[in-house]
This record gives C-alpha cells, sequence and structure tokens, in this order.
C-alpha cells in the first residue's frame, strides 16, 4: 500500500473539505489530488521512477503538491537547501525548483515556471499509486548542516507512517494543530504528512503576522514552534490582537530564556511545552516550562527508553534509523549499539526531569572553571541588556581558546553593566571579543549556529 491512496480516499469522499492553507490562499482535496496527480504524469514523463531521489526547492504549497506526487511515485523528496545540494550534488537524480540553480547540472534541474504549469494540461493524470514496502525509502529529512555536512535520515514508508503517528500521540494535543517549523523541518514534515493521510486542514507557516492570522482564523488550539519565532509571533499578536482560542504552545529547538516564556504567558495567558528530542529519533521529552528552571524539558514520553550516563544523553526508539544516509555504521557518528547519543549533557532530578546542561562540544574551561556556553548564554539573555545574545569560542592570536560574545541590540550595552553581569556569572571571565551583529546566525530550528559566529569572528580578528 502507499500512504497517497488516504488522501486519495479523502479526496473523493469529501473534496471540497480544504487540504491546505496560507493567508489568502487555500486548497481544497479535490484540487490537491488532481494537482498531484497531473504532476506525477509530468514527473514521470521526465525520468522521475521508484527509487529516484529528488529535493525540491519551491514556496511551501507548491512543496506540498511536488512531495505528494513524488510519495504517489515512490521517489525519495527532500529539501533542497544550498548545503543539501552542495553535499550531495551526485547522488540526487532531479532537482524540482522554481529559479535555475547554479552549479547542479541542467539536464537534472526540473524548472516549474509557467511554461511547465500550462504543459500539465497535455499530461494524462497518473491515478495509480506505485506499491511501497514497509522497507521502502520515501522521504530524507536533514539535520542542520551548521556543525558540518548535512546528515540524512531516511524515512521509510512504515516510519513515516509510525513518527507521524507518534507525533499525533506525543505532541499534538488538540485540532486544528499548526507547525511554525517548515517543511524542512522533521516536525514541519511530519505534521504535513499526518494532517493530509487524516483528511485535515494543513496551515503553511509564513511571517509572523501571516501565522497569526491563519491561527485565527482557522481557530488553531495548539501550535509547536521554536523560541525566537514564538517571540515574533507574540511581537506579532501584541501589534494586532487578534481573537484567538489557542490553549496549548508546544517549543522544541532550543532553551527559552526567562524573558520569551514569561512574555508569552503574560500575551496568551498560556504556559508554553517544551518538547526535547531531535531529528533522527523524535519526541524525547516534555515538560512545562518553569521561570525558576528553564533548562527543565520534562519527562520522558512513553514510548522512548532514556538514559544519562556521565552526564551525557542517550535514547532510543523502535523503528528508529541504524545511522545517517550513505553512512555505512561504523560508530563515528551518534548512533551506537542501537542507542542515538545526540550530543547534549544534562542530568535527571528525583523526579524524572530531565535538566539541559548544553552540549558537549560547547564546554568550555575559561576563567579558572569549567561551564557549558549554554549556560552563559541563559545568563546573558535574563540579564534583559540585549534584543539577542549567543556566546562562542575562538582562538586568540596566542593560539589559546577565548570566550566571544555576539549580540543584537539597538542600543550598545554599558560595558561597565555587561562586565558585572558576566563575572556575577564566573568573577574571573573576561570576554576577549564582542560583537554587535544586526542579527544572529540560526539554523532552521533556530538554534545559535555558534560555528557562523565563530567564523565571523575569526575574520573580523
Amino acid at each position: 500500500m502507499n500512504p497517497i491512496e488516504w488522501v486519495f480516499d479523502h479526496a473523493a469522499n469529501t473534496p471540497e473539505d480544504v487540504a491546505i492553507a496560507a493567508p489568502n490562499f487555500e486548497m481544497t482535496f479535490g484540487n490537491l489530488v488532481a494537482s498531484v496527480q497531473r504532476f506525477s504524469g509530468k514527473f514521470q514523463q521526465l525520468g522521475v521512477r521508484k527509487g529516484s531521489i529528488v529535493g525540491v526547492s519551491a514556496r511551501a504549497e507548491l512543496d506540498t503538491v511536488v512531495a505528494l506526487s513524488l510519495l504517489q511515485i515512490g521517489a525519495i523528496s527532500l529539501t533542497a537547501s544550498p548545503s543539501v545540494v552542495r553535499s550531495y550534488r551526485d547522488q540526487i537524480d532531479f532537482l524540482v525548483v522554481t529559479e535555475t540553480v547554479i552549479g547542479f547540472p541542467l539536464d537534472r534541474q526540473i524548472l516549474v515556471n509557467q511554461d511547465f504549469l500550462q504543459s500539465l494540461g497535455m499530461v494524462s493524470p497518473l491515478e495509480i499509486a506505485t506499491e511501497l514496502q514497509d522497507e521502502d525509502v520515501v522521504r530524507l529529512v536533514f539535520s542542520s548542516g551548521t556543525t558540518g555536512t548535512p546528515k540524512g535520515v531516511e524515512f521509510t514508508k512504515e516510519n513515516l507512517v509510525t513518527r507521524t503517528q507518534s507525533a499525533r500521540t506525543n505532541w499534538m494535543p488538540a485540532d486544528p494543530f499548526m507547525s511554525l517549523l517548515g517543511l524542512d523541518t522533521v516536525t514541519g514534515m511530519q505534521t504535513f504528512y499526518w494532517s493530509v493521510f487524516n483528511g485535515k486542514t494543513w496551515l503553511s507557516p509564513t511571517s509572523p503576522e501571516g501565522n497569526l492570522e491563519l491561527i485565527s482564523k482557522y481557530l488553531v488550539k495548539a501550535i509547536k514552534t521554536s523560541p525566537a519565532k514564538l517571540d515574533d509571533l507574540l511581537g506579532a499578536a501584541e501589534a494586532n490582537p487578534l481573537p484567538l482560542v489557542l490553549e496549548f504552545i508546544e517549543v522544541a529547538g532550543s532553551l527559552l530564556s526567562r524573558r520569551i516564556g514569561e512574555r508569552c504567558q503574560k500575551v496568551t495567558g498560556i504556559t508554553p511545552l517544551y518538547l526535547y528530542g531531535s531529528t533522527e529519533v523524535g519526541t524525547v521529552t516534555k515538560g512545562y516550562f518553569n521561570a525558576s528552571e528553564p533548562e527543565n524539558v520534562g519527562r520522558k514520553v512513553d514510548d522512548v527508553d532514556f538514559e544519562v550516563i556521565e552526564g551525557r544523553i542517550r535514547y532510543r526508539k523502535a523503528n528508529m534509523p541504524k545511522d545517517y544516509w550513505l553512512n555505512p555504521n561504523t560508530g563515528s557518528s551518534g548512533f551506537h549499539d542501537g542507542w542515538f547519543y545526540p550530543g547534549d549533557l544534562g542530568r535527571l532530578d528525583d523526579e524524572g526531569n530531565l535538566h539541559l546542561s548544553g552540549r558537549a562540544d560547547d564546554l568550555v574551561n575559561a576563567g579558572g572553571a569549567k561551564f557549558n556556553l549554554l549556560e552563559l548564554d541563559m545568563w546573558l539573555r535574563d540579564a534583559n541588556l540585549f534584543d539577542d545574545v549567543a556566546t562562542f569560542t575562538f582562538l586568540n592570536d596566542g593560539g589559546e581558546q577565548a570566550i566571544g560574545i555576539a549580540f543584537v541590540s539597538n542600543q550598545p550595552p554599558i560595558p561597565e553593566i555587561l562586565t558585572k553581569r558576566i563575572q556575577d556569572f564566573l568573577p574571573n571571565l573576561n570576554p576577549a571579543l564582542i560583537l554587535r551583529l544586526k542579527e544572529l546566525p540560526r539554523n532552521k530550528l533556530d538554534k545559535v549556529d555558534r560555528k557562523a559566529i565563530q567564523e565571523l569572528a575569526t575574520t573580523l580578528k
């Protein structure tokens, strides 16, 4: 069986139900399936087959049609970010794009322009779905690539269905549900497939103002977002207080600062719910934000095994991958002996709550003490001296590890106050470099890209 048949069945039974919605745009299930079958026929004409690896770079509404068309054929779809295309140019069979991509063979690019769309009228719709086995790969989702080459996680037919069902259990507490994270994230991808497989409307994430409009218009009761996107949404809500029926606000990707958590409670009356996990395995813990313990991300969910060994976190679930795409299981990745090690550090309290203390790679020795950059980040964010702030390490002129601070602010902080706040954290700590930026570089989950800041600092030394 092919899961696209669930979408076809819903379109046959209730074709006028809205399948995809964005500000000023709606597509019914009837129109969605008609488009999918036309695209499938055209893609087959152009050589796409079962097992073909196809990257997609298009606006979200078009991306969804293409992804479902590729699922119907049995091809393997992925979001074609520039870093993924650079890293896997030779493995990608086709690129579906709205603008030509320089550096990728033109004969393997499918340009969806006006001529392409007009040609669909001469294509016979493909009405039959390719039969899929449980082990057939249908989707690749990539890590952000901020610490090196993006790593691909394979979703077979079986674990696509399993992970979307697990998502429903672990982090879709009410309908309608909206993810503010895009299709290039595992959260956004799972939300999309779960919605259309189950006859629900998928709400396409957009600008903060557009997201607020969709949440209000479609009476959304639960959302999942990142801290940075939540902050932007709260700003839009303060500027234009539309009526909302929200009951749940879930946050993933990184820790909330006290400022954003308390702002969320003030603006919406809702205490955010943490969801900790990974692209590789899925949701691991969940728990409500507590301003007195912003690093507390709650207890483990039911379908995961979880341990903290000497401060290092590891976990596993049924049907999780054994390794990354194209990476032989040599023990060089985070997968070892059936467990996944995300590189995060933490501890369990007496009630079984996980307290994150940062990444192992961010553990530094400075100012006469060991600490994690995440701890310093949270400390500085709560100082309310900046609009945004992150710390990083770099090698100074003497080849020694030094601490830097990158910040975003309309007004530069007063040096004496900044020094005091830093030395309240650690008395002997003196940052060697302070960078004022227009914005902090972040990955698709809005995690700070320390590597990008480090490279910028290196050029400025």
